[in-house]
């Protein structure tokens, strides 16, 4: 390759600017969904892969049968972790992995006149032994390992944390300061670098394991208490699950029992962590199912683009006729042609890398939703680099060969006579007409998706979910300590209750949500005791009438101290086994072996969850602790006019009661909306995803067509001879495109379907998959095809065929 070469590759891209625009372009948006997805992709697969010995670390999980439903919990019983640290062998190391929460740390700086750092609500929290730091590679930067718990109160801080609290001191002199974690006081007693990988490991703060959690306790489970076990030798891990199992039937196994309950410790290795959703409790899990789909529209989005390239490239292989016949003429071999072409293709490509990387920056400002959370902290500058050296080289391969290949079945004397339509032997747009069908395939596939899904997600907010949500809001109650919490919640509500401007107000769990807070009860039915477990919702006597639930049977609840009324919804009353509504009035669920609850009415069936899943049943249950309403749902007046003014009012009372506690609130229509956040996003990225490919394709397209003009200008220029009409001649050159993208939405709308179907499985109340959907999607992408090729085949029907004629 000389300097004249490349010089010559230049003016040819500058002297064809648009056709070198438009492949840049296309390529350009290849490159970006191939970065962003490989820098994703890598981020997710190098979760803990820098841990030492990674193959022999495990977590213990815990695997929970109730009756046929089969359950998953990352935490263990308390006793677990004391059982097997007493019980490990020699090649074993038992780490506890305790999550802990405080309201607030507080950092008294050395200068009383400087401002003490507050930092409230910290997730990254836990407590464990000194075995966490052999386990983990952290690098000490003060302290070490041996001494950092030598004293209960002592804490450990990674240096991120550590500068945060202490933003003023260097590192070494934070030794020795004292931290608040709410009113207790500890003392820094070591500072770890932060982890320079993807870790499942997200801890920032570092506390001994206190003796209240270091206790043989085996009748209670938590999430947040986790346990590792790092060992080479299997048989030493069985050994410890056999001896915890045995400890666990023991004591509370035959208990559990009596209820439905098993469960089984086991292990899961480390390296699993990371995609294994059962056991998530961070939000960290990456799902491998949508890391594919990730890859396929990276994938897809790329071929597309180089499909695209080819179509362009070879569009203009006619133009270049006569320049390949002079130089074959003078001597130039076909592996010079070759090798000239994949240089101007190489060119292209690294321009549109430069590109790529405004675009990537675009997407990664417009849409950090899709991004994985810490992401942008992790630096792999050169890997993403080596990634897209690779890509470029890949793409000029792929997109450049068939159109080097053309340019060498040019024949030079036919090319230099000007015979368009012989010039290139043996093809008759089959290879390229296939290419733009395909490109309409994956076009036809999204548009159809995304329709659906807007369908779907329409579906969602505007069902009838069984109680109504509008102009209602929620508060939640203050339960910080420094928030004064310790005001009775009842202020406030008969507070509001005083201003016309609030419509009603109530108290009480959400009446749709995700979580599941329930218990196992039992009743006696004509056929047998019969147990379920159930989700509850602890309520005032307001909560039915604000969400206007329709009552099928019985009275509303009442609020007393000491007895607790029941409603049950329909789906209840068919688990029970109970014929009908007033059958159910007057009887009692029963809560362990002596709590009775009486059932005082029956609630027409409402969605508590997502429609996502069936309605099950749910009782809904009186309640006088604050503990138990921790959330004020308030009617706002019908006119909304009038909400600043109740806002206000709002603000105001509450400003009276908690001072010290911010006042927020937010609509029950945008809580029902965050239920589908996934599916929004999905449909977001999806959109997103069907806009560039139409975009790509219409670029394919517009090559064709400005090939086909070429190669049909003589065509043409005869029939405008012999008195065809511009109109006759526009449907002429049209009906090629047409059949293209029919053939196009006759292949993907069945794959279409059945790929919609399946995404719909995951809805337990989904719209029905109509034909004119597909209709509507097909033309769609009709009429953006015809547009596409408009110009072009208008500029070729108004020719003057005296000047496409003049040769013959």
């Amino acid at each position: 390759m000389t300097k004249n070469d490349i010089k010559t590759t230049f003016r040819y891209l500058w002297r064809n600017r648009l056709f070198t625009a438009l492949n840049i372009v296309g390529l350009s948006i290849g490159i970006s969904a191939c970065w962003l997805v490989f820098s994703m992709v890598h981020y997710e697969f190098s979760f803990d892969k820098k841990i030492p010995d990674l193959e022999n670390i495990y977590q213990i999980v815990t695997e929970i049968q109730y009756e046929e439903e089969h359950h998953h919990s990352a935490g263990v019983n308390l006793g677990l972790a004391l059982l097997m640290e007493e019980q490990a062998l020699d090649d074993a190391l038992v780490v506890p992995v305790y999550k802990q929460y405080f309201e607030r740390f507080i950092a008294p700086q050395k200068k009383e006149s400087e401002k003490q750092v507050v930092l409230e609500d910290q997730e990254n929290v836990i407590s464990t032994h000194t075995s966490y730091f052999e386990l983990l590679p952290y690098e000490w930067i003060a302290g070490n390992a041996k001494t950092a718990f030598n004293h209960p109160k002592n804490i450990v801080l990674i240096e991120s944390k550590a500068k945060t609290l202490f933003p003023k001191d260097d590192i070494s002199s934070i030794l020795g300061r004292v931290v608040l974690a709410d009113t207790t006081q500890f003392v820094v007693s070591g500072i770890v670098k932060d982890l320079s990988f993807p870790s499942s490991f997200q801890a920032q703060i570092f506390l001994p394991v206190q003796d209240s959690e270091w206790k043989p306790e085996w009748n209670s489970r938590n999430s947040a208490h986790l346990l590792y076990v790092k060992t080479a030798n299997k048989a030493s891990l069985q050994h410890l699950l056999r001896a915890g199992q045995k400890r666990y039937q023991e004591i509370a196994g035959e208990a559990n029992a009596k209820h439905g309950y098993t469960s089984n410790f086991v292990s899961m290795p480390l390296a699993e962590k990371h995609f294994n959703t059962d056991y998530d409790i961070d939000g960290l899990v990456a799902n491998k199912k949508v890391i594919y789909g990730l890859i396929a529209i990276g994938a897809f989005l790329l071929i597309l683009a180089c499909i695209n390239y080819v179509n362009l490239s070879t569009a203009q292989v006619p133009q270049r006729a006569k320049e390949i016949g002079i130089r074959k003429t003078l001597g130039a071999r076909p592996l010079s042609l070759t090798f000239d072409f994949l240089l101007e293709t190489f060119c292209i490509c690294l321009l549109s890398l430069l590109l790529s990387w405004p675009i990537v920056s675009l997407f990664r400002n417009l849409y950090p939703e899709f991004l994985p959370a810490g992401m942008d902290s992790y630096s792999n500058t050169w890997i993403i680099a080596a990634f897209l050296l690779v890509l470029t080289v890949i793409i000029t391969v792929l997109a450049g060969l068939y159109p080097s290949y053309l340019i060498n079945q040019l024949r030079v004397i036919e090319t230099l006579k000007g015979k368009l339509e012989t010039r290139i032997q043996g093809t008759k747009l089959t290879l390229r007409k296939g290419l733009i069908v395909f490109q309409f395939i994956i076009a036809q596939f999204f548009i159809v998706g995304a329709l659906i899904m807007a369908y779907q997600l329409n579906f969602t907010l505007t069902k009838d979910l069984g109680f109504s949500h509008d102009a209602v809001v929620t508060v939640r109650m203050p339960f910080k300590s420094y928030h004064n919490a310790d005001v009775a919640p009842a202020l406030y509500k008969q507070a509001l209750e005083k201003h016309p401007e609030i419509a009603k107000i109530a108290r009480g769990h959400e009446p749709q949500n995700q979580n599941h807070w329930g218990n196992t009860y039992s009743f006696a039915a004509d056929t047998g005791r019969v147990r379920f477990n159930t989700p509850l919702k602890y309520i005032d006597e307001d909560f039915i009438d604000l969400y206007e639930i329709e009552l099928l049977a019985g009275r509303n609840l009442k609020q007393t101290d000491t007895i607790y009324d029941v409603l049950i919804n329909e789906s209840g009353l068919n688990a029970l086994g109970l014929r009908s509504p007033n059958e159910a009035i007057g009887k009692q669920l029963l809560q362990g072996e002596h709590k009775a609850l009486p059932i005082v009415g029956v609630f027409k069936n409402f969605h508590q969850k997502s429609l996502r899943t069936q309605i099950e049943p749910l009782i809904l249950v009186s309640s006088n602790n604050s503990n138990q309403l921790q959330t004020f749902h308030i009617k706002l007046p019908t006119d909304s006019k009038l909400w600043p003014k109740a806002f206000a009012i709002m603000e105001r009372e509450w400003k009276a009661l908690y001072p010290d506690a911010p006042f927020g609130y937010q609509f029950a229509d945008e809580k029902i909306k965050n239920l589908y956040e996934k599916e929004h996003r999905t449909a977001k990225l999806i959109d997103l995803a069907t806009a560039v490919t139409i975009f790509i394709s219409c670029l394919g397209l517009f090559g064709l067509a400005t090939l086909t003009a070429v190669q049909r200008t003589k065509e043409i220029g005869i029939r405008k001879v012999l008195g065809a009409s511009v109109a006759s001649i526009l449907g002429l050159l049209s009906k090629d495109f047409v059949k293209i993208i029919l053939i196009a939405i006759l292949i993907a709308s069945p794959v279409a379907w059945w790929a919609m179907n399946k995404w719909l499985e995951d809805f337990a109340y989904r719209i029905e998959i109509q034909w004119w959907m597909f209709a509507i999607a097909g033309l769609a992408a009709l009429i953006i095809a015809l547009l596409t090729v408009s110009g072009q085949t208008l500029k070729a029907a108004l020719t003057n065929p005296v000047k496409s004629l003049r040769d013959e």
